[in-house]
């Protein structure tokens, strides 16, 4: 787990750690470890190519991937709408919201 903390007035990323600052104003998230907080960055040393560096995302960068991350996993997480439709059909509407709030509280939003 790592704790990200971020300015978004000033939009940057403040801090990458692995233990929670107890007394940091900035808001703060946490990521797992596999969490990607790499930047795709020209490298000036070889044209055409790119270098990845971590911790050079700006506070928007990370939130947009934070906030995409939860819904990426959820989308491969439901089964397709015709068993979703199947599953309301055959067990009824309560037994489907079941299944989908499980995926929900398994991967919530920020």
């Amino acid at each position: 787990m790592r704790y990200i903390y971020i300015n978004t007035e000033d939009d940057r990323v403040v801090l990458i750690s692995n233990k929670k600052e107890e007394s940091h104003d900035d808001t703060e998230y946490m990521v797992n470890d596999d969490f990607d907080l790499t930047k795709e960055l020209d490298d000036a040393e070889n044209v055409g190519k790119k270098i990845k560096l971590e911790g050079f995302l700006t506070a928007t960068e990370f939130l947009q991937r934070y906030n995409a991350d939860y819904a990426t996993k959820r989308v491969n997480e439901y089964p397709s709408i015709e068993d979703q439709l199947d599953k309301i059909f055959h067990q009824g509407v309560d037994a489907w919201k079941a299944d989908i709030q499980a995926i929900k509280d398994k991967h919530p939003k920020g």
